[in-house]
């Protein structure tokens, strides 16, 4: 859908990619992630981000639009709706 590059390069500019890290560490609302998916969680915590995007709805879904630890966890589309709006 090439009407739609603009708005993905509005939501790119706004993101900063880094590397995993793994945790023993994961707080009691990520307890539910399966353990391959809780060093994503404990990474996103231990840098600090502002968000977390996953399109994984089957692990992360039940965390959509809730902060963890300082981390809003969001869909690709709930992030690229808040962005464009602002």
């Amino acid at each position: 859908m090439p009407e739609s590059l603009s708005a993905l390069d509005t939501v790119l500019s706004h993101l900063t990619l880094a590397d995993t890290y793994s945790s023993s560490t994961v707080p009691k609302a990520a307890l539910k992630l399966p353990e391959k998916d809780r060093p994503v969680l404990a990474a996103a915590i231990r840098l600090r981000c502002e968000a977390l995007v996953t399109g994984d709805r089957t692990h992360f879904g039940y965390l959509y639009g809730k902060t963890i630890d300082g981390v809003k966890i969001y869909s690709p589309r709930l992030l690229a709706e808040k962005l464009l709006l602002a």
